[in-house]
């Protein structure tokens, strides 16, 4: 049975604020399992809509009861479709593992709407499903457990983002005064 994590979170940010944070996330304290990240592609589509995709390299690890199989470590790539309409305020976000399905396929879909002008909120599903015979529930239902931690390292991780790109813009804004 495939495992589903949602969930919802409001930021009080603006949404250009938020957006800009998100593409702009790592490094950051919070994400030090990410190695690298790379642009696949980014354009403004005919509508003004920025379309990027990214490609993701994480490290982390794994339970105990699957590193017979392999390891106690494990790197996954991971690919990140973001959609931006700057017209209406929203942006949804596309992300999943691109190696290691057997073992797990993560997909996680985001959707970030502003709610005012000072407040951005994301919506979000994760789904969890596992191929590896004799140890499918498991690792789902692990996956899914350890997701609501990772989740809020995520949402700790751009709020340091977002802190970190205002602290800047005071800076410039008392440098021009």
């Amino acid at each position: 049975m495939v495992q589903v994590f949602e969930g919802s979170h409001i930021f009080n940010y603006d949404f250009p604020t938020v957006s800009f944070a998100y593409l702009n996330r790592y490094p950051n304290p919070f994400a030090k399992h990410v190695l690298s990240i790379d642009t696949l592609d980014c354009k403004v589509d005919e509508l003004g809509r920025l379309n990027t995709t990214r490609l993701i390299v994480k490290t982390g690890r794994l339970p105990s009861f699957i590193k017979p199989f392999l390891g106690s470590s494990l790197n996954s790539w991971i690919i990140e479709k973001t959609l931006i309409d700057p017209k209406t305020n929203q942006m949804c976000t596309y992300t999943s593992n691109i190696d290691h399905r057997k073992f797990i396929r993560v997909e996680e879909y985001l959707n970030y709407s502003s709610m005012s002008p000072s407040s951005t909120q994301v919506e979000m599903k994760v789904k969890f499903s596992s191929n590896f015979i004799g140890f499918k529930q498991k690792i789902e239902e692990w996956s899914h457990k350890r997701f609501s931690t990772n989740s809020a390292n995520s949402r700790e991780g751009l709020n340091y983002v977002i802190s970190q790109l205002n602290d800047k813009k005071k800076l410039w804004m008392n440098a021009n005064v």
